[in-house]
């Protein structure tokens, strides 16, 4: 080693013996890497706080009502849109007093005058006014009595389900068939039905609402003030109308006495329809068999038919109806159009075939008996003549040719009807009448009844 290196390393260790140690370089490290730590979460947290700030400053400004000058408004993008609903006006709103001919008011009145046969006639009645099927007609009665001394008379509420539209009315029974006195349009909200009737000596107004009504009042004119009509029924009144036609009123009270209905009183002098007396060559013979009121409406559609007019036109009473094992169906009706004569009119309806009409010329005065026939019967291999005599006649006779001996063939329990098992084709054969004590009162051959209109075969 030379003198320079020593003089070198004394010179080191003279001025390491005066400084203090240096710490441990470790140590050193971790104490940067603590400091830099601290440094980043303090970094960390001023800038979270900073952005909430931003979010806070920046939601009011987001807001439709702030800073609305400064803000573009946004653009608008397609799509559905709905309308608000409307707030019901009042005319929508439900009147609680208002007849829904789907949810119609009660029954009231008498239980006897709405059997179903009754009302099976009274939907046929209306099904042919209106020109539809009876199965499309749903009819309700409303309320029913006997006007005296025997007259059963009943409102009611009909709806054709194939278009929705209805109708009220008020149909008399009678002798000859039903009888609709009033037959008119059902409007929406309606909440009084009154109508003008026939009366002893004038004529009544009666009139039905709904059971909770509180009064029906009558006011006859523009002087007079309103009196409450008699109450038969909840919701029914009636009351002579008697008041002047041009200015006389109904009103109805609610139970708080508040007016829920007011309106003119019908017109007891408005036109009816015209109407003209039976034919005189109508027979006016019982009606014999087992009713069936649709199929005697469908023979009356079928002589309306075979004419060629409205069923409207047509009236007929009935003769007799009935049926036989193999399933046929039939009626014998005397029908007529207004105006015109009446004859007799056959109508057969058969499983598996169209119905078949068998139209006679017109009925002749004095007529003793009537016929039809009744052709291929499934399972026989006869015929079927059906024979309807005057009332009075005391026993049928057939007779398979003009010298052949005749056979008993009234029905027991068809009133005096006869049925006759007829060979096909036959021929030369007739009918004979014999009165209560056996006396013949009238001969004649099978073809003259059973001629069409227009002539014999």
């Amino acid at each position: 080693m030379s003198p320079l290196d020593d003089e070198l390393r004394a010179a080191l260790r003279g001025r390491a013996s005066v400084l203090t140690p240096a710490p441990d370089p470790l140590a050193g490290i971790e104490r940067r890497a603590k400091r830099i730590r601290r440094n980043r979460v303090a970094a960390s947290v001023a800038g979270s706080a900073l952005a909430v700030a931003a979010i806070a400053l920046a939601v009011p400004a987001l807001a439709p009502s702030a800073l609305p000058d400064q803000l573009p408004p946004p653009v608008a993008t397609p799509g559905p849109t709905v309308a608000p609903s409307p707030a019901p006006s009042p005319a929508q709103q439900v009147n609680p007093y208002a007849l829904d001919p789907a949810d119609p008011w009660p029954y009231r009145g008498d239980p006897e005058v709405r059997t179903q046969g009754d009302l099976d006639a009274y939907t046929v009645e209306f099904a042919a006014r209106r020109g539809v099927l009876t199965d499309d007609v749903r009819l309700t009665p409303l309320f029913g009595q006997v006007y005296e001394p025997s007259v059963p008379e009943l409102f009611y509420v009909a709806t054709v389900t194939s278009s929705g539209d209805s109708w009220w009315g008020v149909v008399q029974a009678s002798e000859s068939g039903p009888e609709l006195l009033v037959d008119v349009p059902l409007p929406d909200g309606t909440t009084a039905l009154p109508a003008a009737l026939p009366g002893d000596e004038v004529a009544r107004l009666l009139v039905v609402a709904a059971p909770s009504v509180g009064r029906i009042e009558y006011g006859p004119d523009d002087a007079s003030g309103w009196t409450a009509m008699t109450s038969i029924a909840d919701g029914v009144a009636i009351t002579p109308l008697e008041g002047d036609p041009a200015a006389d009123q109904v009103r109805m009270l609610g139970p708080d006495g508040q007016v829920v209905f007011s309106g003119l009183a019908p017109d007891a002098d408005a036109p009816e329809p015209a109407t003209t007396g039976d034919p005189d060559n109508v027979l006016g013979w019982p009606v014999r068999g087992v009713a069936d009121a649709a199929l005697e409406e469908r023979a009356a559609r079928g002589f309306a038919q075979a004419k060629g007019v409205a069923r409207a036109e047509v009236s007929f009473s009935v003769l007799v109806t009935g049926n036989n094992d193999p399933g046929q169906r039939y009626t014998v009706l005397q029908a007529w159009v207004t105006g015109q004569p009446a004859q007799v009119f056959g109508w057969v309806e058969s499983p598996g075939r169209d119905p078949e009409p068998q139209l006679r010329p017109v009925t002749e005065p004095g007529t003793a008996a009537v016929a039809i026939l009744l052709t291929e019967i499934p399972g026989r291999t006869t015929d079927e003549l059906v024979v309807v005599p005057r009332p009075g006649t005391g026993e049928v006779l057939y007779k398979t040719s003009a010298t052949a001996q005749g056979r008993p063939v009234t029905v027991d329990g068809l009133d005096g009807v006869a049925l006759v098992d007829r060979e096909l084709g036959a021929e030369g054969d007739s009918i004979v009448l014999l009165d209560g004590d056996g006396k013949q009162t009238f001969e004649r051959p099978v073809s003259d009844l059973l001629c069409g209109e227009t002539g014999c075969s």
